[in-house]
């Protein structure tokens, strides 16, 4: 498909999306190459990296990348390929290591990625010396408040700017830590669906789908409730019982669009703790106050979209990487952020919801993968317009910076105001 800047733009026009855009090879491999590998991404935490040679792995886009606290405690992120014959140097999703030694040759690496040994150097000619090189590095890194970003391009934006009021939605997860400081589950929660990833950042603050999508999933829910008071507090129960809500409800509800792409609207879910509710607040209030703890407390936000590549939940402390695989096969990836000094049922009621909002054994999520994957069947078999016009009256006078009620399609529309952004006029 021609891939100029006038025909992309082509792909969007008022209240509307051409099915191509989920479908077509060359449009997501410009998605890869102006989305995921030149903007930042979240690819980790701090607390996963404690110590000297402890590294996670990733991808940003198309190219695996490995992010490694160094030996003056500093964090890198380099291209996980050896410079050699191209092996990934470091394998699973996480692990710890002196230095990083390329598993098919041998080549060795400092933590801070530079080239410490080669077997049989004296084999290589002159020439080939002159270009043995270390690990590649990528254009940027950042962390804020513990969460690491990374870009692969040089980054035009600083991760402060890119991120913008976003940052409120990162700030909520953290400050509901007593102590301040979060640290990552080793599980991570992943799933697959042969579908686009723009599927799951359209979905995530769609409001309307949930009482039809997950009718059958709420009324089991509710009957399960209501045969057991002593789970009607868990976590993956609440949000299916929750999804019957009227659809009076969700419009009362405020959807909230922020410039880059990114949303979130107000909670819809039960949003206190359960049985561990005093004892938390009283762990939150003996360190940040009673006023600031109820602050806290107070912020009612449902899953939060940082686009392209992630989405957040801040009660629930987690964060979800959607990552790309091809135009119809995609994977997410789940983390749960424990709270220092909270109550262990804090814990556990983050990773049941997690479980239940990521995992493929989720009675939730199935129901999505099963209309995604029909909707990238039916755009690549009868292709055409489909409508993001929910709402569209109600007209955007500043994209980027609206608020609505909760059933608008605005936080869609917002997407592609910066999908042609980035695709079509940073190219003119």
């Amino acid at each position: 498909m021609n891939t100029s800047s006038g025909a992309i733009r082509a792909l969007v026009r008022d209240g509307e999306i051409h099915s191509s855009v989920y479908t077509d090879k060359s449009i997501f491999d410009l998605e890869l190459e102006s989305l995921f590998e030149a903007g930042w991404l979240f690819v980790g935490h701090e607390s996963q990296l404690p110590q000297p040679g402890a590294f996670v792995t990733g991808r940003l886009g198309r190219v695996p990348i490995v992010c490694v606290r160094a030996e003056d405690g500093v964090i890198r992120t380099f291209v996980n390929r050896c410079p050699h014959r191209g092996a990934e140097v470091c394998q699973g999703s996480t692990g710890s290591a002196r230095k990083l030694v390329c598993p098919y040759h041998g080549w060795t690496f400092k933590l801070d990625g530079k080239l410490s040994w080669v077997p049989l150097r004296e084999e290589y000619d002159t020439a080939a010396c002159d270009r043995l090189s270390g690990l590649q590095p990528v254009g940027g890194t950042e962390i804020y408040r513990g969460f690491i970003f990374a870009c692969f391009d040089k980054p035009t934006l600083g991760l402060q700017d890119f991120l913008g009021h976003f940052k409120t939605v990162i700030d909520d997860l953290v400050d509901r830590s007593p102590s301040g400081l979060v640290r990552a589950s080793p599980f991570l929660i992943r799933h697959k669906y042969r579908g686009n990833w723009k599927l799951t950042l359209e979905n995530l603050n769609d409001t309307l789908h949930a009482r039809v999508t997950h009718a059958a999933a709420a009324r089991a829910a509710k009957k399960v409730g209501e045969a057991d008071a002593g789970i009607s507090a868990n976590a993956s129960l609440g949000m299916m019982v929750a999804n019957a809500k009227p659809l009076s409800a969700f419009r009362d509800l405020t959807l909230v669009t922020e410039n880059g792409g990114h949303s979130y609207f107000g909670a819809h879910m039960p949003t206190t703790y359960g049985v561990a509710q005093s004892t938390y607040a009283d762990a939150l209030g003996k360190t940040k106050g009673a006023k600031e703890a109820q602050r806290i407390l107070g912020v009612q936000r449902h899953v939060a979209i940082l686009y392209p590549g992630s989405s957040w939940h801040a009660r629930y402390q987690t964060v979800r990487i959607i990552q790309p695989l091809a135009p119809d096969l995609t994977e997410v990836i789940g983390f749960v952020f424990q709270l220092d000094g909270a109550p262990d049922e804090v814990m556990e009621s983050a990773l049941d919801y997690c479980n239940g909002a990521t995992s493929p054994f989720s009675s939730v999520i199935t129901d999505d993968f099963e209309v995604w994957e029909g909707i990238q069947r039916s755009a690549r078999d009868a292709p055409g317009w489909l409508q993001i016009s929910r709402q569209y009256e109600q007209r955007e006078s500043e994209p980027g910076n609206g608020s609505y009620p909760a059933t608008s399609e605005a936080y869609i529309r917002n997407q592609y105001v910066q999908w042609i952004k980035i695709m079509a006029e940073n190219r003119q």
